[in-house]
């Protein structure tokens, strides 16, 4: 039988690419001595990046390496070019049926293809449709690492040659910005960026027809001399048609300075531009937010963590899944509202852009216009907030990038008022919108538009031109990854006084909430301002057929204190799908931030409906690429097996209604089930350590009072277990390594302390990977730095040594990382979570065989968690905990087993672990 030639298959190929919108294909294009199979552009531009596609017939493994290498070969050659390797499925090359069929069969087939990487990190391989290709090349990541990086090294040189010529305090009056010194120091930075994105943004608008006579930006660049008077003469010009969010505070910025010292820096930014620009702005990525957020050191002020592009991709695609919309009408998704309220430099809301052009792309076909459709994302469906003006600048600047053959007549984007006001009293930003009712009138009123053809001093004049519809109750989706600093850390740039009126104004917020709804107000939890946000999206949201996506730290998926934020989202939302990586690497979804995440997609129930189960993902590894984050939504939007990707468990709707939703703590769904099984004891056998010790101090406190290093004038000395070195404490017997001295100014504070020293003492913070010894016992009582006494509340040395063998037992640990808090790997334990404990009730139980393990045990050596399936001494304590609980011995081992191989116990990859294990035995 004939068959099919490969060079056939890519001209048909071909063919089936150049039908879709924005894509330009060509096949077996022959370059030198040899022909590329299939060449590819989109983003119709005046310099499109080529992606080279090189493909074999058959997707074996072996198949799929030579099509890679073969890609990888072209990278090699050609440094401004991208690759994707190609196998298609072996049936197409029977020859016997017609050209027609031939392409009606490549149309419908499995193709197998991944973006290939130009150096040594191996492809991932997805299947799918011509379709699912399109999508991919359309999203694939275009060079972004060298590309961000050349952003961010021009901008970095450009604020250096700023900050040198004294640039600082002109810049700073330009932008608005206090003149601290360190201010200044960022000013020079945020005014580089500026300058950069209108630069990018210039070279970019030299292929709109209506800009054809405002100066290019090659004319600065040919001429270093003449820059900044050339790129203010063409910034003036364009700032005169629109463009205003971009060009208005980059020609402040420019306007402030000498020519003499903008000379150099205009031109190193207009030569990077010109570079890149076209590049980048094929990314879909928003380069500038995570650029901001090392650049500037205010983040950690007001929490506004940059979400990183990949994790952005994943949110929105799961939030928007091919059910949820008609994706063919364009007009009908002209009509979706989105909004993220704390949007910062616009990640999420570009995510979403991207997600539904892609899906109208896709569902639509050739007849697709993505112009038109663009235009409509940006002036009536996406709609941001946020305290930072700058951030909403660069947001704005993010959606103009992408597309400047479009010209927008407005953005919803608003800097919301926030801090102390000249008038009196504070704004509290976005959540302002909680007290609409307090204030009798729309809280719109509080938000500042974008610049105007006034400027920025239309930024700094009274609000009028805010939105003049409500935005409450109008949202089909709400996007966001709110703030979470901690309030002892955040709002640093304002003094004490002022940072004592925000605070007090977030109370009032609070407290009015709670007038109005206490289940509402019971989400709030006054030490996070992140807590707000729940509250707010459901304000925002309309009653019915809405959808809410959200990054949140994972413990607050677990914490007591939390507890309150999960019953309201349970009472208003079917929460869908729960996302937590397990991937020792990354296991968060921000940048910058050392705190475990997990993703939220939850709707709004229909009415009389019955809720189903939470699907909870954990994954094995996060994607590494956008690539890959289309390819991870897909599986999990289809319900399809996640295989590699990680695990899936579901939980009843019963445990999350009632706040349990421990299922995001592990990768092992069935530990989550352990610890429920354990919390059903809570009444009988076990109850919480509060309710029958004293627990304190907190290791804070110990570090305020005391000096580690006595002076030889100190008055008094105190035994305190400072240290928890895992390689030199591995037993449960202790003796204090520090005799420390109470400070001067606290000695009458620390002899309080004195009187709360115990014998007994619980770790309250451990790394999960190293630890040995959960709990521990002195031969004298004790204070402690990283651990905390234990008191019984009825004096019993016997009871002592029985929490310390039960939190040192598998279902002991059990109970700690359940409670982890920040980090997975490195939880650090309040007091509250300590007392929140479950431990065994003497009063209900015999804790006898725990003291005798402990006595048995106390000075053997542990083994560190990721190796306490073959540690002896803790099998021997875990019988004793079996005899107190009442259940088999073997089911605790097999909790002991599954501890050992947690991604974040044993340090390596779920599969690597699970592999480990098995060897093991």
């Amino acid at each position: 039988m004939a068959h099919l030639r490969e060079e056939t298959l890519n001209t048909y190929l071909a063919l089936l690419l150049d039908s879709h919108e924005g894509i330009t294909a060509t096949a077996e294009r022959r370059v030198s001595a040899e022909a590329i199979d299939i060449t590819v552009a989109h983003e119709a531009s005046a310099a499109p990046v080529p992606i080279l596609i090189e493909a074999k017939i058959g997707q074996t493994p072996a198949k799929q390496r030579g099509a890679a290498r073969q890609a990888r070969s072209r990278l090699a050659a050609a440094p401004r070019v991208l690759a994707f390797a190609l196998c298609y499925p072996l049936e197409l090359r029977d020859g016997s049926i017609s050209a027609r069929a031939t392409r009606e069969a490549l149309a419908a087939a499995t193709l197998s293809f991944a973006p290939v990487p130009r150096f040594q990190r191996e492809p991932t391989w997805r299947a799918g449709t011509v379709a699912d290709l399109v999508a991919a090349l359309r999203n694939v990541d275009l060079s972004r690492q060298r590309v961000a990086e050349a952003v961010e090294h021009a901008v970095r040189e450009a604020a250096r040659m700023l900050l040198e010529r004294g640039c600082g305090p002109a810049l700073a009056s330009a932008l608005a910005l206090p003149k601290t010194s360190q201010d200044l120091r960022a000013a020079s930075l945020i005014a580089a960026l500026m300058l950069s994105n209108a630069a990018l943004l210039h070279h970019r608008l030299r292929l709109v027809p209506s800009l054809v006579g405002v100066g290019q930006l090659e004319a600065a660049v040919g001429q270093p001399e003449q820059a900044p008077g050339l790129v203010r003469k063409a910034w003036e010009a364009i700032l005169a048609i629109d463009y205003h969010p971009v060009f208005a505070p980059a020609l402040a910025a420019l306007n402030a300075l000498a020519d003499a010292d903008a000379r150099e820096p205009i031109h190193w930014i207009a030569e990077n531009a010109v570079a890149v620009a076209d590049e980048l702005a094929s990314l879909r990525f928003d380069h500038a937010g995570s650029l901001y957020h090392r650049l500037l050191a205010s983040a950690r002020y007001d929490g506004s963590f940059y979400t990183n592009n990949v994790s952005a991709a994943l949110l929105a695609r799961l939030a928007l899944p091919e059910e949820l919309a008609e994706w063919a009408n364009a007009d009908a998704l002209a009509s979706l509202k989105i909004i993220d309220p704390a949007c910062g430099t616009g990640t999420l809301l570009m995510a979403a852009m991207h997600a539904v052009r892609d899906r109208h792309e896709r569902a639509a076909g050739p007849e697709a216009d993505s112009d038109p459709l663009h235009l409509a994302l940006v002036e009536d469906v996406l709609y941001g907030l946020d305290i930072n003006r700058h951030g909403v600048q660069l947001a704005a600047c993010n959606l103009t990038l992408g597309n400047p053959r479009v010209d927008y007549s407005r953005m919803n984007l608003f800097t919301m008022q926030h801090g102390p006001r000249a008038e009196g009293g504070a704004k509290a930003g976005s959540l302002e919108f909680l007290a609409t009712a307090q204030d009798r009138r729309d809280v719109a009123s509080l938000a500042v538009p974008l610049p105007s053809a006034g400027g920025l001093e239309a930024e700094r004049a009274e609000p009028g031109a805010a939105p003049s519809e409500s935005l409450t109750g109008r949202f089909d989706l709400v996007i966001m990854n709110p703030p979470f600093t901690r309030n002892d850390i955040r709002n640093r740039q304002y003094g004490q006084s002022e940072r004592r009126g925000l605070q007090e104004r977030e109370l009032e917020i609070a407290e009015f909430l709670g007038d109005r709804n206490a289940a509402a107000a019971a989400a709030i939890d006054q030490t996070s301002v992140r807590t707000f946000f729940t509250p707010l999206a459901d304000v925002l949201l309309k009653r019915e057929r809405a959808s809410l996506a959200t990054v949140v730290p994972t413990t607050a998926l677990t914490s007591a204190s939390g507890r309150g934020e999960r019953k309201f989202l349970a009472e208003r939302f079917a929460i869908e799908t729960v996302v937590t990586s397990h991937d020792p690497k990354r296991m968060n979804f921000s940048e910058n931030t050392a705190i475990h995440e997990s993703l939220i997609v939850a709707r709004r129930p229909s009415p009389g409906a019955e809720r189903g189960p939470t699907r909870f993902i954990s994954l094995a590894r996060m994607p590494r690429d956008v690539h890959e984050a289309i390819l991870l939504s897909d599986l999990i939007n289809r319900r399809e097996g996640l295989g590699e990707w990680g695990a899936e468990h579901w939980w009843p709707w019963p445990r999350i209604r009632a706040g349990d939703w421990s299922a995001a703590q592990f990768y092992d769904g069935e530990l989550a089930n352990a610890v429920h099984d354990l919390a059903a004891l809570a009444s009988t056998l076990l109850a919480p350590a509060g309710d029958l010790c004293r627990i304190e101090p907190g290791g804070q406190r110990i570090r305020d009072a005391f000096l580690r290093t006595p002076s030889s004038i100190s008055p008094w000395i105190v035994p305190i277990l400072w240290d928890h070195p895992t390689d030199r404490l591995t037993t449960m017997s202790v003796r204090a390594d520090v005799q420390a001295a109470p400070k001067a100014q606290f000695e009458s504070y620390a002899r309080t302390l004195v009187g709360k020293a115990s014998r007994l003492l619980v770790a309250n913070r451990v790394y999960t990977s190293q630890v040995r010894v959960a709990a521990c016992y002195a031969p004298e009582p004790l204070l402690g730095s990283s651990w905390t006494p234990v008191q019984p509340l009825e004096a019993d040395p016997a009871y002592e040594q029985a929490l310390c063998a039960w939190w040192n037992s598998t279902p002991g640990i059990l109970t700690l990382l359940h409670a982890r808090a920040r980090k997975l790997t490195y939880p650090r334990y309040a007091l509250e979570s300590l007392r929140a404990l479950l431990v065994p009730n003497p009063n209900r139980v015999d804790v006898a065989p725990l003291a005798k393990a402990f006595a048995a045990s106390c000075a053997e050596p542990l083994r560190p968690w990721p190796q306490m399936h073959a540690c002896p001494v803790r099998a021997r304590l875990d019988q004793a905990a079996a005899q107190v609980l009442r259940i088999d011995g073997r089911t605790i081992a097999d909790w002991r087993e599954r501890i050992a191989r947690e991604p974040t116990i044993s340090g390596a990859t779920a599969h690597r672990a699970i592999r480990r294990g098995n060897s093991a035995r």
